[in-house]
């Protein structure tokens, strides 16, 4: 008996020291926004590019020709969205034509709708995403486009209770 129990604890032990983490192997990595982005902003303080930035608020809008100062922030939407969260794992559909690659979220409860990369010449060069956020005290549909050396774009329509709809648009033009 006493040596049943011996061999069953050193078996336990020995097992517990395998690692049985199958997640992260099994987890299939797709294109990594965060970093594409991280790269854009790091090129474009770099070069610093004079841009068109258009904002409009509702039926307001103004232009002007500016320097922007910083990048992370202007860039701050596209670069905290990571279709790699664990959030994500299982339910994503990728689909594949020509130079277009679409990713499609399936489970309705998460912020994410659709992304599309298109490449060229093997690089990702436009990427647009769109995004919805629902819950009790407002909704949100977010559309995001960014086209490399030519533009992005950042466009919100915003439901909130007790204070109603707002939209907003932000485009940047090299």
């Amino acid at each position: 008996m006493f040596r049943t129990i011996i061999t069953l604890a050193l078996s336990s032990a020995l097992f517990s020291c395998v690692s049985t983490d199958t997640a992260t192997k099994d987890q299939v990595k797709l294109f990594d926004l965060p970093s594409f982005f991280q790269s854009e902003i790091k090129r474009l303080a770099a070069t610093n590019p004079t841009i068109t930035k258009t904002v409009r608020k509702d039926s307001i809008s103004e232009v002007k020709q500016i320097k922007i100062e910083n990048w992370e922030t202007e860039l701050s939407s596209f670069v905290t969205i990571d279709i790699n969260k664990p959030a994500y794992d299982g339910y994503v559909d990728v689909d594949s034509i020509n130079h277009l690659v679409t990713y499609t979220v399936t489970n309705p409860d998460l912020d994410l709708s659709c992304i599309q990369i298109q490449y060229e010449n093997g690089k990702a060069n436009a990427i647009v995403i769109e995004r919805k956020v629902k819950n009790s005290l407002y909704n949100t549909t977010e559309f995001l486009e960014y086209r490399k050396n030519d533009s992005y774009t950042v466009e919100k329509n915003q439901s909130v209770k007790a204070v109603g709809e707002n939209y907003y648009k932000i485009e940047g033009k090299f």
